[in-house]
């Protein structure tokens, strides 16, 4: 437990924290604390997904509203908890996010923790992360065809500096913490956590990861230096080392391997009607696999309460 309470000064201002917020992608809503999709205790919006001007995320935010790292921090500061992280969510998305956040004035008094930018990945082939990473687990030498390789970095850097300084803009008085994505496999001799997946594949995997993280906080500490906002980045390396999916075994992984489980997507019909369709089956991919595991999430969470200095007396 950390020895704070409501009234423990932001690092860079006087004001007292009264609200934390929680933005971002899958990695900030909690996805891979379960398996099932309906275990979650939130799925966002029915409607949101439909209306680009309102888009959070994908049609299913799997949200998990107490175990991750902000509200955490809120209850052990006693101040509200505001979630609006979903899965799914790109970059462009994240300016929706912020206005459904409804931070009040200049940002005084809110900590902002977010995570974004992984689903807007793409390889030189044109695909998505995670299907890259099934590319990975189904092909072997992944790591070398040049079409697997990151692509769009530079625009992703461009993008997340433009978003961030936008926010450090309308809110000057707002705290930013830019949470990294852990490195997923972290090999030994081998990965034997991911079946398919070489050492090889795994060490690459990671070096991507450590690439991609690099953009993040680049971009953080530009948009700091503009906008003289307290917008930082948070490795989260230290926290989830020799914890990757490719250990042997399962309690010692931070970052779920392949999981198995239920799926939730939502269409909207012709009339305006939002249905569920849920998914399960014994081959049916759940979307926890390559995500934090409950222990993930206690990892960002000791990242996130030490980037704060007056919150990390324990």
């Amino acid at each position: 437990m950390l020895a704070v309470g409501p009234q423990v000064a932001a690092s860079g201002g006087a004001a007292a924290f009264e609200r934390v917020v929680t933005l971002g992608d899958s990695y900030g809503s909690g996805t891979g604390i379960h398996s099932d999709a309906s275990d979650y205790d939130d799925q966002g919006p029915a409607g949101h997904s439909f209306n680009r001007s309102e888009r959070l995320g994908h049609s299913a935010c799997l949200r998990e509203l107490d175990e991750t790292p902000g509200p955490r921090l809120a209850d052990e500061l006693g101040v509200d908890s505001v979630f609006v992280a979903c899965a799914g969510a790109v970059i462009a998305e994240l300016p929706n996010q912020v206005e459904a956040s409804d931070i009040p004035g200049d940002g005084s008094g809110t900590l902002v923790n977010v995570i974004i930018g992984g689903n807007d990945l793409r390889s030189i082939r044109g695909e998505s992360w995670p299907d890259v990473l099934v590319r990975c687990i189904t092909s072997s030498s992944c790591h070398q065809s040049d079409s697997n390789q990151l692509s769009n970095l530079d625009g992703i850097h461009s993008d997340l500096l433009e978003t961030y300084i936008a926010l450090g803009e309308e809110f000057p008085g707002v705290a930013v913490r830019v949470l990294g994505y852990p490195r997923l496999m972290q090999s030994d001799r081998w990965c034997e956590g991911v079946t398919g997946v070489s050492r090889g594949e795994a060490d690459w995997i990671d070096d991507q990861v450590d690439r991609f993280n690099a953009r993040i906080a680049a971009a953080a500490a530009m948009a700091r230096v503009r906008t003289g906002a307290d917008i930082r980045f948070v490795s989260v390396t230290d926290e989830f080392d020799n914890h990757g999916a490719c250990r042997f075994w399962q309690r010692d992984r931070y970052i779920n391997d392949l999981v198995i489980g239920e799926t939730l997507r939502r269409s909207m019909t012709a009339g305006g009607e939002v249905r569920n369709h849920w998914n399960d089956g014994l081959l049916n991919v759940s979307s926890s696999s390559f995500h934090p595991s409950k222990k993930g999430y206690d990892a960002y969470f000791s990242a996130l309460a030490a980037s704060l200095p007056s919150l990390s007396n324990r």
